[in-house]
This record gives structure tokens, sequence and C-alpha cells, in this order.
């Protein structure tokens, strides 16, 4: 009898009082997405932060990656002062629907746009990146035993307590610190040196002891490659103890400057792929099996993932244009929102062993993440425990946030 009453309770319960079904309620994995302040996020272009929280974004994410503050001369810097300080946003264009205040030492631009996204959005994270492809040079000096405590002491300054100029100080516009050196040893763009892998590894200690005596609860994050020859130049298990997460950048994993197409940003390896070691190895299954197997937590591991694609140009209708000669990268297009309105015609593919999309269309082929795909990797996180998926970036879904909210669906059901 005691049962059926508990049984009767609970059903009129559920009917009168049904759980919500919103993301922060039914998962604990973390959706992070990054901004640009340069090219689409720069103010006189489209895509600002008022579309992050009109378009519905902001309600999702769990951390937005501002990107990026630069480091020079072994001190953190503001990439563009201007865009971020003093850009005047009126009532249209501002997040809150307001004019930015007047007067002097106001704290304006995109940084006053992010703490108006902040007072709506009070759950959501905004963190500052620092580096990113073409930004990591000043990182292996800034490392270095005699400069590292100095050079953590001026971001924390800066971005954390919030002395942007001489004249404006605004705490509580970043929640932490994102590092995203590219990279270490190897190197990308900038040269590497070996003393950088220790380097990161004392950087990221110095990061969490400054910023745990800041207040605790900043949280500090790390972009690293999804390559097995880069990510071994990171001392994965001792990062681990500093970093909150570890994001695994799986994409661009084959570039279009290769002469063969390929998937860029593959969740498991293709049997049919000719690429030879240590290509083969360019999957986002195996980095993360990599991570786990240094040591990194799952929780801690977060699934990188595009909002883009890898284009090449001259390449013909054979296998779908996959695993064909290329004659130079595509030079237009890229987003997804661009390639989901390519005419019917084109030849859009699904591959369910790589969990990866691709569309062929006028001699040009397209690696991607489409729907499909991205509806399948949250589902791998899901199952493994993952700490969550990140993409980048914001300004490359469709106005109807599609990848994002099937991302969202999928870490949830």
């Amino acid at each position: 009898m005691k049962q059926f009453v508990l049984c009767t309770i609970t059903l009129v319960c559920a009917v009168l009082f049904p759980q919500g079904s919103s993301a922060k309620e039914h998962r604990s994995e973390q959706i992070v997405g990054y901004f640009t302040e340069w090219g689409a996020g720069a103010p006189s272009n489209s895509y600002t932060l008022k579309n992050v929280a009109s378009s519905g974004a902001a309600g999702i994410l769990t951390q937005l990656d501002y990107a990026f503050g630069k480091v020079v001369d072994d001190h953190c810097q503001i990439a563009n002062s201007e865009i971020a300080l003093q850009h005047r946003y009126d009532a249209s264009t501002s997040v809150n629907g307001k004019d930015d205040p007047s007067g002097p030492n106001q704290l304006l631009g995109t940084f006053h746009q992010l703490k108006e996204l902040k007072q709506l959005y009070p759950s959501l994270k905004i963190i500052i990146s620092l580096g990113g492809w073409g930004g990591s040079a000043g990182f292996s000096s800034a490392a270095e035993p005699e400069h590292v405590s100095e050079f953590v002491r001026s971001c924390v300054d800066l971005f954390i307590r919030g002395h942007f100029s001489d004249a404006i100080t605004e705490e509580g516009v970043f929640d932490g610190i994102d590092l995203d050196w590219e990279y270490p040893v190897d190197g990308g763009l900038q040269p590497g040196k070996p003393e950088d892998k220790q380097g990161f590894t004392a950087m990221a200690a110095e990061f969490r002891r400054q910023l745990d005596a800041v207040r605790p609860g900043l949280l500090l994050t790390a972009a690293l490659p999804a390559e097995p020859e880069y990510y071994a130049h990171f001392d994965l298990p001792q990062i681990s103890r500093y970093l909150d997460y570890i994001s695994i950048m799986a994409y661009d994993l084959h570039w279009n400057t290769e002469k063969q197409t390929n998937f860029h940003s593959a969740l498991y390896h293709a049997h049919a792929d000719p690429s030879l070691p240590p290509l083969n190895q360019r999957f986002g299954d195996f980095a993360v099996r990599g991570f786990l197997a240094a040591g990194v937590p799952a929780s801690k591991i977060i699934l990188g993932v595009p909002f883009y694609g890898k284009g090449w140009s001259g390449v013909p209708h054979k296998n779908h244009g996959l695993y064909q000669s290329a004659t130079s990268p595509a030079q237009t297009g890229g987003s997804f929102r661009d390639l989901d309105a390519l005419p019917k015609d084109a030849d859009k593919q699904y591959y369910k062993e790589a969990v990866s999309c691709t569309v062929w269309y006028n001699d040009v082929f397209w690696s991607y993440d489409c729907k499909r795909s991205m509806r399948q990797k949250a589902k791998y996180v899901r199952q493994r425990k993952l700490g969550g998926m990140m993409f980048w970036e914001l300004s490359q879904d469709t106005a109807g946030i599609d990848l994002l909210h099937t991302m969202q669906n999928g870490l949830i059901r």
C-alpha cells in the first residue's frame, strides 16, 4: 500500500511539477566556445557579442573564451585597446540594449559588452585566451625561469584584477585564463626550444598559484594539440594538476596544404585512409586515449570540434572527392553556414566510420563537421564521461546556431 501511495504521489508530482529540459539541469559537461575579437568579432563586422546573446548561444555556453590576449616582451597585453576598451556601442548594438555610459574613464568596448553579457547570464564564465596560432611567439621567453613570475603577474593584474589602463580599472570581466601556446618545443608559426616543455609546466603552476591567491574558483584552462608528435611536448600528468580543463584541438588534423584530400577533424581512423605515419594517427579518439593514458582525468578533458571546414581546390569528383589529389587550398567559404547552404546537387556525405562529413562541389572538396557528426561526437563525450566539448568559433555557426543546439542536445540525451 505504501508503495502504491508513493508511486501515486510521484506520478502526480511529475505531472504537476515537470522537470525542466534546460541543459543546466540535465548535464554537467562543459560547452566552451571561442569568440574572436579580430575578424568576425570586431565591432565593424557583422558578428558581435549582441549576436551571442540574441542567438541564444550565451544561454547554452558554460564558458566563453575571448580570443586573444597578446604575449609581448614577457608581459600580457590587450590585442587592440580601441576595440576592447574604447569603442562605443549604442542601444541598437549593445548586449543590454542601452547606450554605453558617457563620461571620462568609463570602460567601453568589447570588455564592457562582456560584462553586460555576464549580467544577463550570471552562470556564464568569461575567459581570456592567450596566444593562438598567430600569437604564440612570446611564450618561450615569458616561460623562462627568470621571467615567468612577472609574466604571470602582468596577466593576472591586467585581465583578472582589471587594470586595463592608467585610467580604467574594472575587476570582474574575466573569470580565468586560457593558455593557447601553439606550440612548445616544435613551435607553430614561430620556433620553439627544448626547454619549452618544462617552461609550460612552470607557467601553469605559477598561473595556478597566483590565480588562487586572488580568489578561489578562478579558472585556468589550456587548448592543446591533438597530434601526438605535438602533445608529447607537454607534461600532461603534471600540468593536469594545475589546469581545470584541457581542450584537445581535434581539428586541423589534415591541412589543405596537403596534396591529397582528407578529413580534418575525424573522430576515428578510417580504414581506407592512405595516410602514412604519423598522419595516420591524426583523429580525435587517438588523442583522447593518449591523454587518458598519460594520466589526465577524463573529467578534465574537453573534446574540441570545428564549426568550419577545410577546403581543397582542383579535386576530381571521384570517391566523392575524398583521398583525391588537389591542386591548391580552397580560397572561399569554410564556415558551417556556407557549407550547409550549398546547392542541392552538391555531393554531401557522412562517414560513419570516421564520424565526419564532406562535400564536393565544382571541383572543390570540403571536410567539416555536419550536425550528424556533431551529434555522434557529443555522444562520444557523454559515454566516455569526458569534461565536455569546445568549438572554434561562435561566428561560424548558422544564425539558428544549429551546431551548438546539436551539441547541447547530444550531451543531455
